[in-house]
């Protein structure tokens, strides 16, 4: 699964010092980070065991993984790896309770680290990747790595293959088949589908998002994909559109098609086409066989819920339907979804960047991502691989290896599906934005973005979701946020101006 595109960032205020150390969590070895990292007297390089979070659940054969990783490395880097995996609910509050207290991890899976790279927390890379990570660099277009500096450094190795925020509906196709439904072609098409199911298959939600993300502003984007309408990061209330330079709110300039969004998702919620504890539920119902239709960060299937549906259901099938198409002239911000960085507590911060570009190298990358080659996978040509059904691998690239350049598309899924994931991939197929290379510093209103963020899930989500009709949602949200989105809104087109201001000269 895809996160981080998703991923979502949370907005946490950058002075908050977390007390006391991270609870047990799941790893796969106890210890410390191991110190040192010169040379011993054979001329090879001392043991070091790196630290390493990661979010989620280890993949299936993790262990097996690992340790051919390790075996490979033993002559060369000679490390050892203390992977903790922290649970996807926890991993936010966790990680910032690891960098406030200064655990000695060596790096770090993130997904929003401007604030921690206010605060001091990340350490510089650039030094580092010239001297140790030419991998890293090749691996990675120029726009990529310019996009996401700060103030002229990069903080953190940018991890992504894709140059959109790409989402997709992912449909029970066997569902599908069995009421006799055409191949899905288009969003009203969709809606007829779900009405379909809501009729004729009890037991089973019509439609399940994946939280209010998808289908919120980004699915009134994807619904008027000409007016380029964005959310602006995570705070609830605040979008771009037309790619003009302007931060717009949605009580003073609220776009038509994010209004007829909100209306639609109530119209489902009052139908049961969204399940009554919709705040709550996630795509993992799909997998569970609950849901006729999600929606996930991804273009096609991706193998974990394939495999998780078919495990659950007997029979089933999935497929998806897309709401974008290669012919877009859509613009791009070239930031990423994810990062993998390393803290400025960290005694082995050589050693982590050659590690990261040894997994920058193709058979590594390969081995990480999908597994043992010809136990889990099979080489299907030119950035192509074939899962073995029998014994497929979900790895987790996205948290320390993400590139374009080695990340391989599953051959498995339809053509059009392939297609769509070579177009978002290749830089020069979009225009840049405006934004491109910008980075909003959150330290001056981070007070009205932690208040947002409470209020957001408290009064936003509802009504993104349907729960509350959005006439009424939208003006008690109004009542009580109304004034830190005013205060976030022009904080950051101040910023934008003047990073726009400094472009012209």
């Amino acid at each position: 699964m895809r996160r981080g595109r998703g991923a979502r960032g949370l907005a946490l205020t950058v002075a908050l010092m977390l007390a006391g150390t991270m609870a047990a969590c799941s790893s796969d070895e106890a210890g410390p980070s191991g110190k040192g990292g010169e040379e011993g007297a054979s001329g090879k390089l001392n043991a070091v065991t790196l630290k390493i979070m990661f979010p989620g659940d280890p993949p299936a054969n993790w262990s097996e993984v690992k340790g051919e990783l390790e075996k490979r490395l033993a002559d060369s880097l000679n490390v050892k790896l203390n992977v903790v995996f922290i649970p996807w609910a926890d991993v936010m509050q966790k990680r910032q309770v690891a960098l406030s207290s200064a655990e000695d991890y060596d790096l770090i899976w993130d997904n929003n680290p401007v604030q921690s790279i206010a605060a001091g927390l990340y350490e510089p890379l650039d030094g580092l990747i010239e001297k140790y990570g030419p991998d890293i660099k090749s691996t990675r277009s120029p726009q990529l790595l310019e996009a996401n500096k700060v103030n002229g450094k990069l903080y953190a190795v940018p991890l992504e293959v894709n140059f959109i925020r790409p989402w997709t509906f992912v449909i029970r196709k066997d569902i599908r088949e069995k009421l006799g439904v055409p191949p899905i072609k288009s969003y009203d098409e969709l809606v007829r589908f779900m009405y379909t199911v809501k009729e004729k298959v009890p037991g089973i939600t019509p439609f399940i998002p994946n939280g209010s993300e998808h289908v919120g502003v980004r699915m009134a984007g994807m619904l008027d994909p000409g007016a380029n309408l964005a959310p602006v990061l995570n705070y609830a209330g605040l979008y771009t559109k037309g790619n003009d330079g302007k931060v717009y709110n949605i009580f003073d300039d609220m776009d038509p098609m994010m209004m007829k969004n909100f209306e639609m998702n109530h119209k489902f919620y009052k139908d049961g086409i969204f399940p009554k504890d919709v705040l709550l539920l996630k795509n993992g119902e799909f997998s569970r066989g609950k849901a006729a239709v999600t929606t996930f960060f991804d273009f096609g299937v991706n193998l974990g819920t394939r495999t998780g549906l078919e495990k659950s259901v007997p029979g089933a099938t999935a497929e998806a339907f897309s709401l974008y198409d290669p012919g877009m002239k859509l613009s791009s911000t070239y930031k990423a979804g994810n990062y993998i960085a390393v803290p400025v507590v960290s005694k082995n911060k050589e050693r982590a960047i050659q590690f990261i570009n040894a997994l920058n190298q193709k058979d590594n990358y390969d081995l990480l991502a999908y597994g043992i080659k010809g136990k889990n996978w099979e080489d299907a040509g030119e950035g192509l691989y074939k899962p073995i059904k029998e014994n497929p691998y979900t790895g987790i690239p996205f948290a320390w290896g993400w590139n374009p350049k080695l990340d391989r598309i599953d051959a498995t899924m339809d053509e059009e599906v392939i297609k769509l994931n070579q177009w978002e991939r290749d830089p020069n197929n979009f225009t840049a934005d405006i934004l491109s290379g910008f980075t909003f510093d959150p330290s001056p209103v981070s007070n009205e973005i932690a208040q947002l963020s409470s209020m957001s899930k408290e009064l936003f989500e509802p009504v993104v979701l349907g729960v509350i009709e959005p006439g009424e949602g939208l003006a008690k949200f109004k009542e009580k946020a109304y004034g830190h989105v005013k205060k976030i809104q022009a904080e950051y087109q101040k910023q934008l101006d003047a990073y726009l201001a400094g472009k012209k000269k």
